[in-house]
């Protein structure tokens, strides 16, 4: 590998990566194979900021804090003690005038450039910036020193500080605040598609796995859709890879690229040692720093990949690297990655393990890692499986729908495996699986049809039919939420054979109930008799009244206006 190749793969992984041995030059050398093409760009979400600080907490400890902030021209103090809310007044600090406002904000949105900060009283709501006559009515920079911040969230705001009355977190953030006054640029991280969201439909709630998991409160909801602030999303991508349908899709790099550039490396590997190499996905702010200090305890057949965050691949780019040839695929848990997002990783690392587990992987073949004392020994733990040296390996990339994706990798693991159950139970939120009807409570009033994201459920159009694609299902829960008559359960599992996956069956169906007039089809039997049932007590539907609902609509409307009835 010539010095300049090293230099790019060391400089993609932020870390200096031995190569001093036969089987760590291989691994430099996939390294360079792996990034040898450029990822697809995304777009950009811009900032604006001015430089005005807001500074929340005690009237002399923000004043002090301010004479530390003298490349600032423009400080707001918010004292949350020791006035009137609302009350004003100015103080010269080091020459500059410093406003000031009492009150306990109750509110804080927004991001660099763009917080807007509210007081409440009896009067009205106070926002501080258009009270004191902020230019764009907007404050661009919070300070806030309260012990206990007003704002939560495991990963805050661009621009929002929070030192906790830590000293040394304070002075970064001070030093961090004189840079913060111009324009900035980050990437989109994420991508939405509202036409397979699974959040909501008609009114009914479905998947919300996205919103659970997101630490930095960028996602909302819009009653059947899902909102995601731009400025807010700091790209973890736990929201990504929860995702059952792939309706928000990481997008630097996106995961065609993902998917390319690991073939590339997998293959080259075992090409160079006819050794199955694990990866090792690391990232976020400290991944790097982190990993750096253990390099050198990193065995040979480890490859560790760079990613943008340690959420950021899913499920489907698992299984994709066990399906290229990689023995194992681990992700490397650092001191910043959010709580959130460690849950919700585990909980897919869970799902996949039992279905890796049937296929006769051993289920350590997905999994987190720490940097602790065990870090060695677990990575080589990983390594702990012969070599498929007759096996056939994984071809496929470039495709960007996840459910493509997902079949892909399982459909080839399936084929690699020597024994596979017909039928895989899965734990609950894994995203496959059927849906159970109780025929004795389905009418087949097709409400489920008109909720499903996924195209699992099918009408009929020409008679009471309704049936079902069980790769299509995703699990989301709006069919079983929007039944009328209970009539749906779920049912997590994989069926092996891929074409039975892809098959149309029917769930339920029925001969249609004809007009006892003039004979045209009309509902379902099972739909009359639960109406008769429901409606006998009703004065409209007393006596012979009653025979009105086994007449189509048009008979119904004739039969009640008959004789001026």
């Amino acid at each position: 590998m010539s010095t300049q190749d090293s230099n790019a793969v060391q400089e993609f992984l932020g870390i200096n990566l031995p190569h001093f041995s036969a089987m760590s030059q291989a691994r430099m050398n996939a390294l360079g194979e792996g990034i040898r093409s450029d990822v697809t760009p995304t777009s950009l979400v811009s900032f604006s900021s001015s430089g005005i600080v807001a500074l929340i907490g005690p009237l002399p400890s923000a004043l002090q804090v301010v004479e530390g902030l003298d490349e600032i021209s423009t400080c707001v103090v918010i004292a949350t003690e020791g006035g009137k809310v609302g009350q004003t007044e100015t103080r010269d600090i080091n020459g500059r005038t410093v406003a000031i406002i009492f009150g306990r904000p109750t509110s804080i949105r927004g991001y660099l450039g763009n917080f807007e900060i509210s007081l409440s009283r009896e009067e009205g709501d106070i926002a501080v910036a258009k009270s004191m006559g902020l230019a764009d009515d907007a404050i661009d920079i919070v300070l806030d020193l309260s012990r206990e911040p007003l704002l939560t969230q495991d990963v805050l705001p661009v621009g929002y500080f929070a030192p906790r009355g830590d000293n040394d977190a304070l002075l970064i953030a001070c030093e961090s605040i004189s840079d913060l006054k111009g324009q900035f640029q980050k990437p989109r991280y994420v991508l939405y598609n509202a036409d397979i969201c699974a959040h909501g439909a008609r009114g009914i709630k479905g998947c919300r796995r996205c919103l659970d998991v997101c630490p930095a409160d960028a996602l909302s909801s819009l009653g059947e859709k899902i909102s995601v602030e731009t400025h807010l999303c700091h790209g973890l991508g736990a929201c990504t890879s929860s995702c059952p349908t792939g309706a928000l899709s990481y997008s630097y790099p996106n995961r065609a690229d993902s998917l390319n550039q690991l073939r590339r490396v997998i293959a080259s590997f075992r090409e160079q040692t006819t050794t199955a190499p694990s990866i090792l996905f690391f990232g976020g702010d400290e991944g790097p720093t982190e990993l750096s200090a253990a390099v050198n305890h990193l065995p040979d057949e480890v490859i560790p990949w760079k990613i943008e965050e340690l959420g950021s691949v899913g499920p489907e780019i698992w299984l994709s690297c066990l399906a290229y040839g990689a023995k194992a695929v681990m992700m490397l848990q650092t001191l910043d990655t959010p709580s959130s997002v460690l849950a919700e990783m585990s909980k897919q690392i869970k799902q996949m393990s039992v279905l890796i587990s049937a296929l006769g992987q051993p289920s350590h073949a997905i999994g987190l890692i720490a940097l602790d004392e065990h870090f060695e020994a677990n990575c080589r733990q990983s390594l702990d499986r012969p070599n498929n040296e007759e096996g056939r390996f994984a071809s496929y990339g470039g495709m960007e729908e996840k459910r493509a994706v997902f079949r892909a990798a399982i459909d080839h693991l399936i084929d690699e495996a020597a024994s596979v159950p017909e039928k895989i139970p899965l734990p609950n939120g894994t995203p496959f699986g059927e849906v159970l009807i109780d025929s004795n409570k389905c009418t087949l009033c097709m409400g489920c049809v008109a909720v499903c994201p996924a195209g699992a459920l099918i009408d009929n159009k020409e008679r009471p039919c309704l049936s079902f694609i069980e790769w299509n299902c995703v699990q989301c829960g709006l069919c079983e939420n929007t039944c009328p008559e209970k009539a749906i359960t779920l049912n997590p599992r994989l069926l092996a054979d891929s074409n039975a996956r892809m098959a149309r069956r029917v769930l339920n169906e029925e001969e249609p109930f004809k007009c006892v007039d003039c004979g045209k089809p009309f509902t379902t039997q099972s739909m009359v008799s639960r109406m008769e049932e429901k409606l006998s007590g009703h004065r409209m539907f007393s006596g012979d009244g009653i025979r009105r609902l086994r007449l189509c609509e048009d008979c119904r409307v004739k039969d009640m206006f008959k004789d001026g009835g």
